[in-house]
Order: C-alpha cells, then sequence, then structure tokens
C-alpha cells in the first residue's frame, strides 16, 4: 500500500522487500496495484458525487477536449494506436480541474450535456474552441463563447473581443499528458479501460497534492471505505 501510494516501480518494490524469503514476482504486484487502484476510484467516484460545482452567473468556465493516444498489441493489428478523447474543465483563478474519458460518440450531446450540467453551474459562461459539438451550450442555460486559438506565446482572442487566458487549460493538457507518457502509459497492454482507471487515478493523486495530503492515509481510508468502516467514523 505504502509503495503504491509513492509509485514505485515494481523492481523499487522488490527491493524494498525485505519480508519474504524469495523475491515478490511483477504478477503479484501488479495483482495488489491492481487492487489498490481498484479502492482508490471507487472511494473517488462516491465522493466525486458531492464536490461542488464551478462556475456560476458572470464566472468563465472553460472547456476543451483532448486526444491521447495508446499502443495496442492484438492479434489482427499490431502495435495499434487507440485513442482515447478527453473532456477537461476547468475555471479561471481555480485549480479543480475536471477529467473525464468520452466514449467515441463524443459528439453526441448525450456524453457532453449530462458532465457540463453535473460539474458547472448554470449561468456560466463557457468559453470553447469552434468546433460544432459545443453548439448546444446555449440551449441548456449556459453563456457560449467561442475562442480561437492563436499563436500559443500570446493571449486568444474571444468573439466579443476580449482578451481569454485560454492558454490555462491548455497548460493542463500538458501537464496531464507529460504524467501519462511519465507513467509509461503508452505500453504494450494498454486499453480504454485502462486508460480510463488512470485517468481517475492521476485526480485523486492530483487532488492530494493540492491538499498536501498523504497518499498512503488516503488509500487507508479508501480500503475502509470499500469495506464500509470508514463512512462512519
Amino acid at each position: 500500500m505504502y509503495c503504491f501510494g509513492r509509485k514505485y516501480s515494481y523492481e523499487v518494490v522488490q527491493l524494498e522487500d525485505f519480508t519474504s524469503t524469495q523475491c515478490l514476482s511483477t504478477k503479484t504486484i501488479a495483482e495488489w496495484y491492481g487492487y489498490f487502484r481498484e479502492m482508490v476510484i471507487d472511494h473517488f467516484l462516491y465522493n466525486d458525487e458531492e464536490v461542488d460545482k464551478v462556475g456560476g452567473p458572470g464566472r468563465i468556465v472553460q472547456i476543451d477536449i483532448s486526444k491521447f493516444g495508446c499502443r495496442s498489441y492484438t492479434r489482427s493489428k499490431i502495435n495499434r494506436v487507440v485513442d482515447n478523447w478527453v473532456l477537461g474543465i476547468i475555471e479561471e483563478g481555480s485549480e479543480d480541474f475536471k477529467l473525464k474519458v468520452c466514449t467515441e460518440t463524443i459528439q453526441n450531446a448525450d456524453v457532453l450535456i449530462p458532465f457540463i450540467q453535473k460539474h458547472v453551474h448554470l449561468g456560466s459562461t463557457i468559453e470553447t474552441d469552434y468546433s460544432e459539438i459545443y453548439d448546444c451550450l446555449s440551449e441548456h442555460g449556459f453563456v457560449h463563447k467561442k475562442v480561437k486559438h492563436c499563436d500559443p506565446n500570446n493571449q486568444s482572442d474571444v468573439e466579443d473581443g476580449r482578451r481569454s487566458h485560454t492558454p490555462r487549460i491548455q497548460s493542463q493538457w500538458a501537464a496531464v499528458k507529460g504524467a501519462f507518457y511519465k507513467d509509461n502509459n503508452n505500453r504494450k497492454d494498454s486499453n480504454s479501460q485502462s486508460f480510463a482507471d488512470w485517468i481517475v487515478e492521476y485526480q485523486w493523486r492530483r487532488n492530494l497534492r493540492k491538499k498536501f495530503e498523504d497518499p498512503f492515509e488516503q488509500l487507508v481510508k479508501a480500503v475502509l471505505n470499500a469495506f464500509g468502516d470508514f463512512r462512519n467514523t
């Protein structure tokens, strides 16, 4: 649990294992890491239902979609790249970056609108790029502003001429993708489900860093929560 909380590699876990007469196998470590990841995901998604929404009348929320590529090895197609689309939401002046892995039918409003309604207050001003998938936002109680992504070294212009800090959400994507490739998620066994799990784990760890909370302690709480012992303490 401690090693998972600290994101130790399998090799480091084996080096840190002083209790066994023989070295832990990578299969055993992978099984335990998978179990702890399930606990983290369940705990995060349970508490995510209770998280306050961002935005509100007069407040600006930036929304963008980015593509992540995972390499997949199958019998029919070797080294095939599996694209995963992720929807990101962040309010100007906030560090709360919300992420959701979207299906291939991302252009369907049935995927986009419920997630936005869950995390963004009605009446918020939502800034997006010029993609047509956002055109329905104004029909659901939001003020929609389209943004031109110009020179990345400069700020971008919105329709009404106001300068917009849209590079902020772009910098958030850079941080997420940097962590994604650092964690070797372009690996052989990557698939859409493992990627979705990674996104949740990334948000869990990111929230802990913002709150200066210890990942090992929070993992213990997540495991206890899974057994119904923590919610009543």
